[in-house]
């Protein structure tokens, strides 16, 4: 035991780290999805995992790298305190175990409407099939059309990818704390499900299925009520295997079968790989070779690709002034592992600033929407602050606010739930259906004073 720890040092104290931090929140009953540990939390066993240098590729962080991963994460969890410091000077309430609506909201209106969601995703489906024939899933060779490479398939991403947007969209009306309407909740359900198997159907990748789960266990977490460790330990188990299923599916590991002891060493690696190439693409852009091209600043405007983007605009500013696209080609330690925390984004488009400006600013609106989650008047704040979250585990991989279907998302949700809450469209007698909410829970909270 103490050769193993000595002989991975670095892993040894962020898995420690990590753990008291489980314990503590378990001890005290806390939310392991409140931005400042989940933020942590990721981190460390990220990093740890990385750090376990079961590929040479992964050397040993440099001192600028050391800072920009701490100082990133500082300014962070720094911005998170001072948020909730504010928050409880305020007189703010405190977090319930389980979100409970505080307004009247029409739930009929949100029901129907969710299927212009819905009707969006779809457009990705047919999209796939005119394509492939079929679902993907349902093709003769799956890793033909999974391998990153078919455009064709590819240009329907925008719609296949907002499987998760439909999946809140439904999924919060799934619940008995928010939703009193009986027959929406279970209708909703079956259209959750029925999302569920038809995103993976549809194209099989981990990220976008991933993300479709990872809404509903959100949902799940702060409407239903708060995971246990216990549960986080059976969903890292299920992601790990969902993880090795979706790469045979892809042909990742050959055409050898994953049960193969011959390959057992490659079934551990390939994990570790994703996770690790993230962090030894970041020490390599921070400590880049002398003869190594600097990338081309973007001044703060590729940090709006995901609105350039659906303008059809993005693609043709980064080739025009050379910068680099979502596949970071400048700092590529390893063909095909393309993937970088979000704090290169923050230096490419907004220079050293934003390495601690951005995170710090993301930590208050992130506090700030997940504290507001407690005088919940609509589904709208739920849904916002899970799509938030999403970011805190995926920035290891992706910038979320770099990717055009999270825009999408946001404007659904808040053209669901702004009409459904009666403040904007006029809708036929038919859809009306507005319910009160339950006195004893407006005695609890004081929903006039914290308003919108």
């Amino acid at each position: 035991m103490l050769d193993a720890i000595m002989a991975c040092p670095e892993s040894s104290v962020m898995f420690a780290l990590a753990i008291v931090v489980l314990v503590l929140v378990s001890i005290f009953k806390d939310d392991f999805f409140r931005p400042s540990t989940l933020y942590f939390l990721v981190q460390m066993v990220m990093l740890g995992v990385s750090y376990l240098q079961l590929l040479p590729m992964m050397s040993d962080f440099r001192p600028a790298t050391w800072i920009v991963w701490g100082g990133g994460m500082a300014s962070f969890i720094g911005a998170c305190f001072l948020t909730d410091m504010a928050w409880r000077s305020a007189g703010g309430p405190e977090m319930p175990q389980k979100i409970e609506l505080h307004a009247e909201y029409n739930w009929h209106t949100h029901f129907f409407l969710s299927f212009s969601a819905f009707a969006y995703f779809f457009v990705g489906v047919i999209g796939v099939i005119s394509v492939a024939g079929n679902l993907v899933l349902l093709t003769p060779h799956p890793s033909m059309w999974l391998s990153g490479k078919d455009c064709d398939v590819l240009r329907y991403a925008d719609f296949f990818t907002s499987g998760s947007m439909v999946v809140g969209l439904f999924g919060v009306a799934s619940f008995k704390s928010m939703n009193p309407v009986r027959w929406i909740r279970n209708a909703s359900k079956f259209m959750v499900i029925f999302t569920l198997i038809l995103s993976f159907m549809t194209y099989p990748s981990r990220g976008i299925n991933m993300l479709c789960l990872g809404m509903l266990l959100l949902l799940i977490n702060f409407v239903h009520g708060r995971f246990s460790w216990r549960s986080l330990a059976v969903v890292g188990v299920f992601v790990f295997f969902f993880f090795i299923g979706v790469a045979a599916l892809k042909g990742q590991y050959g055409n050898s079968d994953v049960t193969d002891s011959k390959i057992a060493k490659e079934v551990a690696l390939l994990p570790y790989k994703y996770v690790a190439n993230n962090y030894w693409n970041l020490d390599y852009a921070f400590n880049r070779l002398s003869d190594a091209p600097e990338h081309d600043w973007t001044y703060g405007i590729d940090a709006f690709f995901g609105i350039t983007h659906l303008m059809h605009i993005g693609d043709g500013l980064q080739t025009s002034f050379g910068w680099d696209t979502p596949f970071n080609e400048s700092v590529v330690k390893y063909v095909g592992l393309n993937t970088i925390p979000y704090l290169w984004d923050a230096y490419k488009d907004f220079g050293l600033p934003g390495i601690f400006l951005l995170p710090f600013f993301f930590g208050i609106l992130f506090t700030y929407c997940y504290r507001k989650m407690s005088v919940a008047r609509s589904p709208l704040v739920v849904l916002i602050t899970s799509t938030f979250m999403m970011w805190v585990i995926l920035w290891n991989f992706t910038t979320g606010y770099k990717q055009s279907m999270y825009w999408v998302w946001m404007t659904f949700f808040v053209f669901v739930c702004t009409v459904s809450s009666g403040k904007g469209l006029v809708l036929p007698s038919c859809l009306l259906g507005t319910h009160k909410v339950n006195p004893e829970h407006e005695g609890n909270h004081d929903v006039a004073r914290e308003g919108e």
